[in-house]
């Protein structure tokens, strides 16, 4: 699924075999060249029962209050993993920040002054390599906010 998107909107993503299950963003640091440039792509529900994926360094935590603020919504919370695999149609751990669609999607500031990240790449045993700039281009329904404390 994953690797279908890539080669049909011809990207330079590249998916990587990881020793052992990266289904955290810290495994998924340890596997990589680049521990800062590790990110992760987690689901949330608002109030209204609306799915959103907010991308963010694998370092950063996200501030529920500003998502609240955003979406103009009483409360969010995180997707149970059920939720995940039936909104994204992939596991937690494996989330890619793209291939995902009808889903409202927030970029952190912070991943897009990176030029490349390593986040899900489709399960728990691998990683993509993307440049932020072919996330942003192959995305849909994506915003650039600041969504981490």
């Amino acid at each position: 699924m994953l690797q279908d998107f890539i080669k049909t909107n011809k990207l330079s993503a590249e998916i990587i075999q990881c020793t052992g299950e990266v289904h955290t963003a810290v495994k998924a640091a340890a596997q990589v060249d680049d521990p800062e440039a590790a990110a992760k792509s987690i689901v949330l529900i608002d109030s209204d029962e609306e799915p959103l994926l907010v991308i963010l360094l694998g370092k950063n935590k996200i501030d529920f209050q500003k998502i609240k603020e955003i979406l103009k919504v009483k409360d969010v919370r995180l997707a149970e993993p059920e939720e995940v695999l039936r909104i994204t149609g992939y596991e937690v751990g494996g989330v890619p920040p793209i291939s995902i669609y009808g889903i409202k999607t927030f970029i952190d500031k912070a991943v897009v002054e990176k030029e490349e990240i390593f986040c899900g790449g489709g399960d728990p045993n691998h990683l993509m390599k993307i440049k932020t700039k072919e996330i942003l281009e192959n995305v849909d329904e994506i915003s650039i906010e600041d969504v981490k404390k």
